[in-house]
């Protein structure tokens, strides 16, 4: 019988192929954020107190252009992970400041490992030898990226600690959304899960940016950083973050922060000519090392708890959450 059409067409799609594109996706966008966020020059907290409270009505409209709508259900929902993100945003801000992206990214590589730790307990997804090897060898390559950038490696204990921060504050995002995205006893689409989670954490920068900075801070918002904050809003932030929340309904949480691990690599070519940091052949050689770990992992599904979809029938230009209707197993997808 030939598949009902869908925005796809008439191809009936793996969801793992539609998942691994839009993980391609998120990697070149999210990558593309340290280096770009770093050539704002406005203060850290006014920066993310702007990324956030621009991105709120932005994403509203694009719920209420798409016949979604807020609901107490997705606010309660959404306010711990919207918590968590905005720390996140203060201290990954701050950060660029006291440390170079090198430092970042070497902090941030260890990422797949906590995550990969606390999937079975959290999550019920059970990593095989193959995959916690193949993590080990990406966490070292992406180790490589970041430390042979030599000299370029700057940072000070300040910067240590709001990089070893961000890492964490992330990380606990990732999990929560994972968490209760794939728990939930009705599905969110990746839209509102944004738009909710965006809410929370520009309520929760506020007050820290109140309590710290002055108001004149906004005035060292200049011309440019307007253009690179437009940068980090759009693409970073609504197409990056969506298509991560979606992909965790069809991603393995481990499997997902291992392809992260691809991040590193954008974003030191990127710094190459935005920040005339060097390339040099040991980053090369690491860089090729994280893209044969990602292939390793992804060349083996992960042994799960719950079967997975087999059929995609979302929406993939509106990106709701499969609804289940055609047999599909809500849990942990």
């Amino acid at each position: 019988m030939r598949p009902s059409p869908t925005r796809l067409g008439w191809v009936r799609t793996s969801p793992s192929v539609v998942a691994g594109v839009a993980m391609g996706a998120v990697v070149l966008a999210w990558g593309m954020g340290p280096p770009i966020s770093k050539l704002i020059t406005a203060p850290a907290l006014v920066t993310a107190f702007s990324r956030l409270w621009l991105s709120v009505p932005l994403l509203l409209g694009w719920m209420y252009a798409t016949d979604r709508r807020l609901s107490w259900r997705l606010l309660r929902l959404t306010a711990p992970a919207g918590v968590l993100f905005g720390l996140n945003m203060c201290l990954v801000f701050s950060a660029f400041h006291h440390a170079s992206i090198a430092t970042l990214s070497v902090v941030g590589a260890l990422q797949p490992g906590i995550v990969l730790l606390a999937a079975g307990p959290l999550l019920g997804e059970r990593a095989t030898w193959w995959h916690r090897s193949w993590t080990a060898v990406g966490v070292g390559g992406a180790v490589f990226v970041v430390l042979g950038a030599g000299s370029a490696m700057r940072t000070s204990s300040v910067g240590i600690v709001l990089s070893v921060g961000s890492m964490v504050s992330f990380t606990a995002y990732f999990l929560l959304t994972r968490i209760a995205r794939a728990r939930a006893t009705e599905p969110i689409d990746a839209i509102s899960w944004m738009a909710g989670v965006t809410i929370f954490s520009a309520i929760t920068v506020t007050p820290l940016l109140l309590l710290t900075e002055p108001l004149s801070g906004f005035g060292q918002i200049d011309g440019r950083d307007w253009l690179w904050l437009a940068w980090v809003i759009i693409v970073t932030g609504m197409v990056g973050h969506v298509l991560m929340a979606w992909v965790l309904r069809h991603i393995n949480a481990s499997k997902a922060s291992l392809y992260l691990l691809s991040m590193n690599v954008v974003a030191v070519l990127a710094a190459w000519p935005i920040h005339n940091e060097p390339l040099t052949a040991v980053q090369i050689l690491g860089g090729m090392v994280v893209l044969g770990a990602v292939a390793a992992v992804v060349s083996r599904p992960a042994t799960k708890v719950v079967p997975a979809v087999s059929t995609v029938s979302d929406e993939i230009e509106g990106l709701p959450v499969s609804d289940g209707s055609a047999g599909a197993a809500h849990a942990r997808q």
